[in-house]
């Protein structure tokens, strides 16, 4: 967690250098994540939560991904597009994957085709594969940029 100064007080004259320290540290702790929820039991189907509007520049760096019950039988393969092309365009291999059989609920990624975002683009999911025995459920899905 972010720890915000508070360095001025009523009689504090305000000095160039500690404004824009101070701009800064809360610029950092808003940097947005862009989440995704798609509750129930999951099913194969492309742009399965509400669509999310990017609201400046950013760079994604990591994506989550959660279920409150783990698939079996095959794994979770979840797809997070921009502007309806794939992050991982080139490199389907590296989509958000939850394992199957491992009793595991939880994966995360850092490596993307594509990483910069623009004001105004668009971010869906798709989910691509669910377990075939147990189909998994409750996804929430979280894109950490910066």
């Amino acid at each position: 967690m972010v720890t915000l100064p508070n360095t001025f007080n009523p009689s504090t004259i305000a000095e160039s250098a500690e404004v824009n320290e101070n701009f800064q540290t809360v610029a950092d702790a808003i940097t947005p994540t862009f989440g995704f929820t798609v509750p129930g039991s999951l099913f194969a189907d492309t742009d399965v939560a509400p669509t999310i509007i990017v609201h400046g520049e950013w760079t994604i760096i990591k994506v989550y991904a959660y279920v409150k019950t783990a698939p079996s039988g095959a794994s979770i393969l979840i797809d997070i597009n921009k502007n309806g092309t794939s992050i991982w365009s080139s490199t389907q291999g590296n989509r958000l994957t939850i394992p199957s059989g491992a009793g595991d609920q939880a994966y995360t990624q850092t490596s993307f085709d594509t990483t910069s975002l623009a004001e105004g683009d668009r971010l869906t999911i798709d989910i691509d594969q669910v377990g075939s025995t147990t189909r998994g459920s409750d996804l929430t899905v979280e894109v950490k940029t910066e």
